[in-house]
């Protein structure tokens, strides 16, 4: 029984309104906007992209433990709020900030015509292979009707037919049906770990991917967060070494340390880096930033040569002007 059975006529409707994608132009990458119903193979292509996670699978065991994602209701009792993305690459990613991101389930994913027609396509070999890992993923969160709930309250699963609400025993059918036919080997590697930490994959990408001064994502979008990120655990760690430097003044003062050497070595080594040590930090950050600065000037220069490319149009002040001149 497939409760999301579709005609052919049909199969369009299943698709969202538009998606975006991003293209090369010059030093820059730049966003678009397409219509999936002209091209749906590049839709599900860059729907079902994991993007830079492709490059740190190996590394993935420092961000996430190999075992099955946590029910929903699990992840509101830690206190997590659900955050709704459409970038699977993020789908089961949280921060220390109280937040998880979430992909809600695509229709097109529970339509067994949309996969006879599309996805079981042997060009779409790795998005197939990142949809069945995705929905996997649908069938660990929501596992109760308490997780059934939430889900619906966050919209995270797809109306059924007739734009009617999706029924606790529809999902039932639908995630027993999921596990029946899992197989692990036939999924995504990356869907092996269940939820991701954000600030250690940004960590991966930094040191794996050479990228000292890029974040896989960032949760800022102007410098003053910028420094507000970047400066608080720097700020934190100057808090823990007051204490320490606190606790090893005491030290010195007590008289079975006053004499011992390997103390006075050790206070002298870790007073030395107290010293120096947020001095370098704030100047890496100080260096992201000019990095961040450097990387979008170029993006900058060219938007300005695009717009004295593109033919000035008169303004309608002018078009008027020149109408009544007449």
């Amino acid at each position: 029984m497939n409760p999301f059975e579709e005609s052919d006529d049909e199969l369009q409707d299943l698709l969202p309104a538009s998606y975006h994608y991003h293209k090369s132009h010059g030093y820059r990458k730049r966003r678009h906007v397409g219509d999936p119903s002209e091209n749906v193979p590049h839709f599900l292509a860059s729907e079902l992209s994991l993007k830079g996670l492709e490059s740190m699978l190996k590394h993935l065991w420092l961000a996430g433990a190999k075992r099955p994602p946590a029910q929903l209701h699990y992840h509101v009792a830690l206190g997590r709020e659900i955050t709704i993305t459409d970038r699977i690459d993020l789908h089961l990613m949280w921060n220390p900030n109280g937040r998880i991101f979430i992909k809600p389930l695509p229709r097109f994913l529970l339509s067994s015509k949309f996969w006879t027609v599309y996805l079981l396509s042997p060009e779409l070999a790795n998005e197939r292979k990142v949809a069945l890992g995705f929905l996997y993923t649908y069938a660990c969160l929501i596992s109760s009707d308490s997780d059934f709930h939430l889900a619906i309250e966050k919209r995270l699963l797809p109306q059924g037919p007739n734009q009617r609400p999706l029924s606790w025993r529809t999902w039932k059918i639908i995630a027993r049906s999921i596990l029946r036919n899992h197989d692990p080997a036939q999924m995504h590697p990356r869907f092996i770990h269940g939820e991701l930490r954000l600030s250690r994959i940004n960590t991966i990408n930094r040191v794996f991917n050479l990228s000292p001064f890029e974040a896989y994502f960032n949760s800022w979008n102007d410098y003053s967060s910028f420094f507000r990120d970047n400066l608080s655990w720097i700020a934190a760690s100057t808090v823990w070494l007051v204490l320490v430097l606190t606790a090893m003044q005491v030290g010195l003062a007590a008289e079975p340390l006053q004499n011992n050497a390997e103390f006075q070595k050790a206070t002298y080594g870790f007073t030395i880096f107290a010293i120096l040590g947020p001095v370098v930090f704030f100047g890496l950050v100080m260096l992201g930033a000019v990095y961040q600065l450097l990387s979008d000037l170029p993006w900058l220069i060219w938007q300005a040569i695009d717009r004295k490319r593109e033919p000035t149009e008169p303004t309608p002040e002018t078009s008027t002007d020149a109408t009544t001149q007449a």
